[in-house]
């Protein structure tokens, strides 16, 4: 019987946003369960230092440069690990950004680079390693979205919009391609510790390493959804109440709109503009 460790060892494993936050901490958690990972980012100078950091694991560490809103980088970066290492078992389409602002404070621009990377990523993804999965007849792709998508966090509509599009294209893929032995799992994470919060990391977070293997744990048991943090999953439950999903929402909208008028956060934003 394959055990959640086991399920990983010796198996080919590519994971875009590899080289910081989630994208990191699976690539070294799937060392330590005996993958070989491709490590892919944009920016070759970050991949190889990250790399480095876990030049430990000898040759099972690769570094790969693409940027995922290309779908031409994104092709060539895939049919490139699978020729190379023979097969490609796993396919990560982690890479994505984040935003938390009023609507009105977005413009056409950010609505495209959110677009390009959280869901024109996933899609050159899925497109360049489906053809490579089906041919060896299987092999397993995992999506990054987010609990907002679930939840439909106010103030977040740019981000929302694209992981619920994730959420959406991963649950047709999981039953349209099951006969074929090609598993789709999306993950939907609530707040983990991570560079993408810009330094204002929320209480209670989970740490990067446990999420990572949590989100291992549901690939090895073939999940078609992974959901964390168990009291994020409890709060989802209690939503299924129309009342209690209002009140949430309404409270979620009034602080974060008193968050964005406190000082703290104005400082915050003034030295995002200086950088």
């Amino acid at each position: 019987m394959t055990t959640m460790t086991d399920a990983f060892k010796g198996k080919i494993a590519m994971v875009t946003g590899g080289n910081s936050g989630i994208g990191y901490a699976l690539c070294e958690e799937l060392l330590k369960r005996g993958a070989i990972v491709y490590m892919a980012g944009r920016n070759p100078a970050k991949v190889a230092e990250a790399a480095k950091k876990l030049a430990a694991q000898g040759d099972r560490i690769h570094t790969v440069t693409v940027d995922v809103t290309k779908q031409a980088e994104v092709q060539k970066a895939i049919e490139d690990t699978a020729a190379q290492a023979g097969r490609l078992d796993f396919l990560f389409n982690n890479a994505g950004i984040s935003q938390k602002n009023p609507y009105e404070q977005s413009t056409l621009a950010d609505w495209k680079e959110m677009i390009d990377t959280n869901l024109w990523g996933v899609i050159h993804g899925v497109n360049a390693a489906l053809p490579v999965m089906r041919r060896q007849k299987g092999g397993h792709i995992i999506n990054t979205a987010s609990v907002a998508a679930l939840f439909g966090t106010p103030y977040q509509s740019l981000y929302v919009t694209t992981k619920s599009a994730v959420i959406g294209l991963t649950d047709c893929l999981y039953y349209e391609y099951l006969p074929e032995n090609i598993i789709f799992t999306v993950v939907c994470p609530g707040d983990v510790a991570t560079p993408i919060f810009r330094g204002r990391i929320p209480e209670g977070a989970v740490p990067v390493e446990t999420a990572a293997r949590i989100i291992l744990d549901g690939i090895a048991k073939r999940d078609r959804m992974v959901v964390f943090p168990d009291a994020m999953v409890e709060v989802l439950e209690k939503c299924k109440d129309p009342v209690f999903r209002d009140l949430a929402h309404k409270n979620d909208e009034q602080e974060t709109r008193e968050m964005f008028a406190s000082p703290d956060y104005q400082r915050f934003l003034a030295e995002q503009k200086r950088r």
